[in-house]
């Protein structure tokens, strides 16, 4: 068998070492006093487990895959906050998607705000009525 699946690795304070897992076979664990011991132990536990499974007829997990990210998402929102964005984006001279992922970004603890200086125009920095800043 060739080893596809993905190792999970935990440090063991009471176990002084690395305990390693494989999330689709659940309950399959190995014991490493290294993190290379304990995947190397568990790429031979999950070989055998494979194999007793396959002679016993029962399925075998497929490994999880890579997933890929095309970038694009639906969103659905209340009226009130689309038409919120699209004032705002026109305030701020960028499309609705830049100025999107500018507070998206800024959310997620990344300079939203630099992001739209990037890619917009630069403009005084004051309040518009009506439109949450």
């Amino acid at each position: 068998m060739r080893f596809r699946y993905a190792v999970n690795l935990i440090w063991s304070r009471e176990d002084d070492g690395y305990i390693a897992t494989i999330p689709e076979l659940p309950g399959l664990s190995a014991f490493g006093g290294t993190a290379g011991i304990a995947t190397r132990e568990m790429e031979r536990a999950a070989e055998a487990f494979v194999d007793a499974m396959s002679e016993s007829g029962s399925p075998v997990p497929s490994p999880l895959e890579m997933p890929s990210f095309s970038g694009q998402f639906r969103v659905r929102l209340p009226v009130s906050m689309h038409k919120s964005l699209v004032v705002r984006a026109g305030y701020e001279g960028v499309s609705l998607n830049t100025l999107i992922v500018s507070l998206l970004a800024e959310g997620l603890g990344i300079n939203g705000e630099r992001f739209l200086r990037k890619t917009g125009p630069s403009l005084p920095d004051r309040d518009f009525p009506g439109v949450p800043r």
